[in-house]
């Protein structure tokens, strides 16, 4: 009975119910035009915080960087800090540091510089083949600590050093968040 009220209503006074197809339709279209849209993906910082093991100072270094580097007193003392706060960047604190090993620090730059395109199959197929085994080397030789001077350092892949690589608590429900340069 009542879809018969519905339908004699609809027979005698279209438009708003054409006006609101209308409408309904291009709600629609516009949620699935804004499901489709492409994702901007943040891009990379061009440099990064590095901390100097002899002296404590803070400095920004390029993000292509593979420390250790050679720091102030010219050994390789120049590692990568990871800078966190709990309120702004202008309140950053060292959360941990982090080198390659010298055989990780070797691949990581196999990897960075890949053969030319010109190469011969062989080469080619000779390349990704070791692409695995580097990127365990990289993996393996990731090494971080705490800043405290004199902590020891512990592979990244363990369980003592994945637990130093985390963000720290600003509060028991809150981490704190990265900062970069």
């Amino acid at each position: 009975m009542a879809f018969q009220g519905i339908r004699d209503k609809m027979n005698q006074d279209q438009k708003p119910f054409i006006i609101g197809g209308i409408v309904m339709m291009c709600v629609a279209l516009g949620l699935v035009a804004w499901e489709l849209k492409p994702v901007s993906a943040p891009s990379a910082p061009s440099s990064y915080y590095f901390y100097d093991l002899a002296n404590g100072r803070i400095t920004t270094e390029p993000a292509t960087a593979i420390p250790p580097l050679k720091g102030a007193g010219g050994k390789d003392t120049l590692v990568r800090a990871f800078m966190f706060t709990c309120s702004t960047c202008g309140d950053k604190k060292v959360g941990y540091l982090m080198k390659y090993s010298p055989q990780a620090k070797a691949a990581k730059k196999y990897l960075a510089n890949p053969p030319a395109e010109s190469m011969t199959p062989q080469q080619a197929m000779r390349y990704n083949a070791d692409l695995s085994k580097y990127r365990m080397l990289v993996a393996n030789g990731t090494l971080v600590r705490l800043p405290a001077k004199g902590s020891q350092w512990y592979p990244l892949t363990g369980p003592v050093g994945s637990q130093i690589a985390t963000a720290p608590h600003c509060s028991s429900t809150t981490f704190a968040k990265p900062c970069q340069p």
